[in-house]
């Protein structure tokens, strides 16, 4: 008789089903594991034999046989073992339990107790769309299915506890109540650096509010000690809070990472991933010979920061190019291809020059021309291409710094980002995009329809300012979130102006 039980495994963030078949034969006794198990899945047959002798099982002495299909999907890490021994528990008892309808995820301890498995979201997600409801999981895994609605979770301490239900068919205790999104949001809120406490550069917050409100790419330049770090990283307290899908969509990739706990359930605030310029761009784009996802993949519906942008290596920077057209990201090697998402919103500081101070007009620059060149070449145009808002950001006087005026909070700001972003949602409703830096040549001739009056001044300014065709779309992109935070319906002449303004490429040489 052969007895089957099933469980997911991902391959990279896609799930796929694993069904494991259970035989015996007279043979030497022992466990054989086939089709195309990695050394962590073969050492799995050690730790079964001890789980059953710990939990009062008796093993025979028979050749068990444990078949994991498909074949052509290899296996990896330790998330079969529960599907495994159940298939051996129902096969040596010599009854076939009815658990077509169950999913086992759970690594096993030699005492037969359990612990908690990574990567444990993307599987689940992918049951569920072939509809698979009924989860039995390591109990330690609870807090990241607690918040998923219409799925059934039994959450397991110890391999004996299945003992009765493979048997005699009682049923396990499952997990009727369930936790609300909202409290985890609450539990983990994070105190941001508010804009009410930056008393300076009303221009530049008024940008990044901008930038926010549409998910705009920024560059901040100036010199040191201007207020740029800091100002990138307030921007984070101005963006609406994730969505329940969001908040999945990037537990996912945390998830497969193994960057999930039981301490930090799910990812419930918008990533802000900070990288040193001494990254490589491998370890940008990817991680591990799994091809796990890294640094553009992890800020997934937040803010990836580069500071002091000059500093990397250009290879590097190139590497930015296609995540930031596609809001994706696709690797190929030798293991196999692989497509991440990484919708991010670009942010980065640089200075002007090697010493700092070009243009600055409190110290004299001590570069030639030739370097400060060399030292922005690292940023080619088709990158700048990409980035919607160059700013300038000058260092404040001490007396603007020591006043006592006051300026909006990040509170009443990110309403305003908020509304624009529900004028947005509106906007695109029929479509799949949700926010207007994601439309491209096609979105923007068909859904936005500019003026005779607008769509002259923007010829004349890209005439003028020798534009590139990306530019134009950028800005004028640019200019509809303006709109949307003037909460008008259409372009004017007033947003292409201040969309333009946000664009300040004076700091470089060309």
């Amino acid at each position: 008789m052969v007895i089957v039980t099933k469980t997911y495994t991902v391959v990279w963030l896609e799930g796929y089903e694993v069904q494991i078949e259970s035989d015996s034969a007279r043979a030497l006794p022992g466990i054989e594991i086939i089709w195309l198990p990695d050394a962590a899945v073969k050492e799995a047959k050690e730790r079964i034999r001890a789980a059953f002798r710990n939990s009062g099982v008796e093993f025979p002495p028979r050749r068990m046989i444990l078949n994991l299909a498909p074949s052509h999907l290899r296996k990896t890490w330790t998330s079969f073992d529960l599907s495994m021994a159940v298939a051996l528990l129902a096969l040596i008892e010599w009854c076939e339990p009815k658990m077509k309808k169950f999913l086992f995820f759970w690594e096993l301890w030699l005492d037969g107790g359990i612990r908690r498995v990574d990567g444990l979201l993307p599987a689940v997600f992918a049951a569920i769309k072939k509809w698979f409801k009924n989860f039995v999981i390591p109990e330690d895994n609870y807090n990241e299915l607690a918040y998923i609605p219409d799925i059934v979770i039994y959450p397991v301490k110890k391999f004996a506890e299945l003992i009765p239900f493979v048997r005699e068919w009682e049923l396990l205790k499952n997990v009727s109540s369930r936790k609300k999104i909202e409290e985890l949001y609450k539990e983990k809120e994070k105190k941001w650096i508010d804009f009410w406490h930056i008393k300076w550069h009303a221009k530049i917050k008024r940008c990044l509010t901008i930038a926010a409100a549409g998910w705009h790419n920024v560059l901040l330049i100036w010199s040191p000690w201007s207020g740029k770090t800091m100002l990138s990283k307030a921007l984070q307290s101005i963006l609406p809070p994730l969505s329940f899908k969001e908040t999945m969509d990037v537990s996912q990739i945390y998830s497969v990472i193994w960057a999930l706990s039981r301490d930090l359930p799910l990812i419930t605030t918008r990533p802000f991933r900070k990288v040193h310029h001494t990254a490589s761009k491998v370890s940008i784009v990817w991680w591990g010979q799994y091809l796990s996802p890294w640094e553009v993949s992890l800020a997934h519906k937040g803010i990836l920061f580069f500071d002091e942008l000059a500093e990397f290596p250009r290879e590097v920077l190139e590497v930015l190019r296609q995540p930031l057209e596609d809001k994706n990201i696709t690797i190929s090697r030798a293991t196999g291809t692989v497509t991440y998402p990484a919708d991010f919103m670009f942010v980065a500081s640089m200075n002007p020059c090697k010493c700092w101070y070009y243009w600055d007009t409190k110290k004299p620059c001590k570069c030639s021309e030739a370097e400060i060149k060399r030292y922005q070449s690292k940023i080619s145009w088709p990158l700048l291409d990409r980035i919607d808002m160059i700013l300038v950001v000058p260092r404040e006087s001490i007396e603007v710094v020591m006043s006592d005026q006051r300026w909006d909070s990040s509170r009443n700001i990110k309403n305003k980002v908020v509304n624009a972003w529900m004028m947005q949602k509106k906007r695109f409703e029929w479509t799949d995009l949700t926010m207007n830096s994601w439309m491209s040549a096609h979105n923007i001739e068909k859904l936005l329809k500019l003026s005779p009056d607008v769509s002259d001044f923007v010829k004349q300014a890209a005439k003028k300012l020798h534009l590139s065709v990306r530019v134009v779309h950028r800005s004028i992109k640019l200019a509809r979130t303006i709109a949307d935070l003037d909460w008008s319906s259409h372009i004017r002449i007033k947003h292409v102006a201040e969309a333009m303004q946000c664009r300040n490429k004076s700091m470089f040489v060309e």
